[in-house]
């Protein structure tokens, strides 16, 4: 039973298996109107029942929401967490304690993980850089791992080695401290290039927030802007580069996004369009601002060999493997990864912490609060099997292809149907990751289906027509899911998408966040199956985030 202040004795519960957990916490909440949190103490969760938005917001500032059922919603608290937090440990100590209460043994570990990014740091000493620690203790240890010895050149005191030269030994030295559980603050001297290139604002006035975040990545020199869809990431960061006012890289996902960023730069700065270079496909030219894909960046040494002021990361999560190595060189660079959903599936947030940033900015809770970006409203919609055929077919399958199965229910076409004839007239993109799937809804619908097969020029058309109210609906498959330039779209309509992943959903959600007017979400999934799973896993980040979730069957 709760105590008089409404927290509960997890001894009755500590032995529950995981699966029988929040049916018990649903008796509980019947039991007690003042229920308030249910803490797991050695696996570090919490559950929280029925909890207002506040609490809610209060809790993603300080853990992650891993799963969620009906009004029950489970976090669990890692180092990254308290590490990507902007409040400071007493804010931590003081939110910890008023929501779940008060268990001294985890606000001793919180008050350890705090400090731990405290206790190394990269210094700048005139030619060279060192590797400092607070006690000899931890500095010979750091000594005696292999990765980090055979970056030091030369030990000057107890507490403080040399690094041997290159940035490089830098980004590794972070890197390996970092997966033991020490994040390392990075006072290195950043390159400052002395090149004007006349980047000046034009025609826009940058909101209280965004210069906010302009000024701290300026401080920081090296940070991930977490904010979410719609909040003007882009111009955020442009803000930057007027403040910076020198060479910038951009490194973009796809081709496509080079020209909306093109657009974008054009019309809110004074750069000209010879000052902007496109490093893609058969168009390699650099400018005082070039913008290149990833793929190409990873291919093309030359593009770092320029002495760049500023590198700019669009959608920071899809940097691939082979680019991450090269980022270990640009640790003198000032750079700043943009992203609405920097949660990784493959457990990437270290190397983006350590390579690329702190994250700034994850605090969605103001956004909303202020109606600078208004919360969609999202309904998970299940439907039934068309017929027992494809039942039986789901059943007999197994793995992936029970997935595969499941989005492609026949079933899924008359409730979208039924969706498109509720919003006729509004502005509706419909994400489909199956081809053959989207090309049966693009003949179904009368409707443009673009997918990565469109050719180029096709596709920005499409989306040219889309932009101007010449087509009220698209069809798009992945291509459709990072950064590209659809502010205007009223409803979103998820037909199938990548299993569990959160940030596709909370990707998919933003392109309908904006700071006015209504807008939709709605993910058609075929009940009883894994799909239904996938999509409620796949929710979880953006119910976190304070965004509204409902099934409907």
């Amino acid at each position: 039973m709760p105590d008089k202040n409404g927290f509960i004795d997890t001894e009755e519960l500590k032995e529950l298996p995981k699966e029988e957990l929040v049916e018990r916490m649903a008796e509980l909440q019947n039991e007690v109107s003042n229920q308030k949190a249910v803490f797991f103490e050695p696996q570090r969760e919490i559950i929280l029942s029925n909890p207002d938005e506040e609490t809610l917001n209060e809790m993603s500032e300080v853990a992650h929401m891993d799963t969620s059922s009906g009004a029950h919603y489970k976090f669990k608290v890692k180092q990254m967490d308290i590490w990507n937090s902007d409040l400071s440990l007493e804010e931590m100590k003081e939110k910890y304690t008023r929501i779940v209460g008060d268990y001294p043994n985890f606000l001793n570990w919180l008050e350890r993980t705090y400090e731990r990014q405290e206790i190394f740091s990269i210094e700048h000493s005139g030619t060279y850089h060192t590797l400092k620690a607070t006690d000899e203790e931890r500095m010979e240890w750091a000594r005696s791992i292999d990765e980090v010895r055979e970056n030091l050149s030369v030990d000057l005191t107890d507490k403080k080695s040399r690094i041997a030269m290159g940035a490089k030994s830098r980004a590794k030295i972070k890197e390996v401290l970092l997966k033991k559980g020490y994040p390392v603050e990075d006072n290195s001297k950043f390159r400052e290039v002395d090149e004007s290139i006349g980047c000046d604002l034009k025609g826009i006035e940058l909101r209280d927030y965004q210069k906010e975040y302009v000024e701290r990545a300026y401080e920081k020199k090296a940070a991930v802007l977490a904010n979410p869809a719609g909040s003007g990431k882009t111009v955020t960061s442009i803000g930057l580069m007027s403040k910076i006012d020198a060479p910038t890289l951009i490194l973009v996902p796809q081709r496509s996004l080079v020209g909306q960023w093109k657009r974008e730069l054009l019309d809110k700065t004074t750069l000209t369009e010879d000052q902007i270079g496109e490093y893609h496909g058969d168009e390699k030219r650099m400018g005082d601002i070039t913008l290149a894909t990833y793929h190409m960046a990873g291919e093309k040494t030359s593009l770092f060999r320029k002495e760049w002021g500023l590198i700019v990361f669009d959608e920071v999560h899809h940097i691939p493997s082979k680019l991450f190595r090269k980022t270990a060189s640009l640790q003198s660079t000032r750079r700043i990864g943009l992203s609405a959903s920097p949660v990784r599936e493959d457990s990437k947030e270290r190397e983006i912490f350590a390579l690329i940033g702190q994250e700034i900015g994850g605090d969605w809770a103001r956004f909303f609060k202020q109606e600078y970006v208004l919360k969609p409203d999202v309904n998970i919609k299940l439907v039934e099997w068309e017929n027992d055929f494809y039942r039986n077919k789901y059943n007999e399958a197994s793995g992936f292809k029970k997935s595969i199965i499941a989005s492609k229910n026949p079933a899924k076409i008359p409730e979208i149907e039924s969706l498109l004839e509720q919003h006729e007239g509004d502005k509706t993109i419909i994400f489909c990751d199956w081809i053959e799937q989207g090309g049966k809804l693009a003949e179904e619908f009368d409707l443009p289906f673009i997918s990565g097969e469109t050719d180029f020029d096709d596709r920005e058309d499409y989306f040219e027509k889309f932009r101007n109210d010449e087509i009220k609906t698209i069809i798009v498959s992945r291509i459709g899911d990072e950064g590209l330039d659809l502010p205007d779209a009223e409803v979103g309509i998820i037909a199938s998408g990548q299993g569990g992943s959160r940030r596709q959903a909370t990707q998919r959600a933003g392109r309908v966040m904006r700071p006015f007017g209504d807008a939709q979400v709605y993910i058609v999934a075929t009940k009883g199956s894994n799909e239904e799973d996938f999509v409620k896993r796949q929710v979880e980040h953006l119910k976190e985030k304070g965004v509204p979730v409902k099934v409907e069957e």
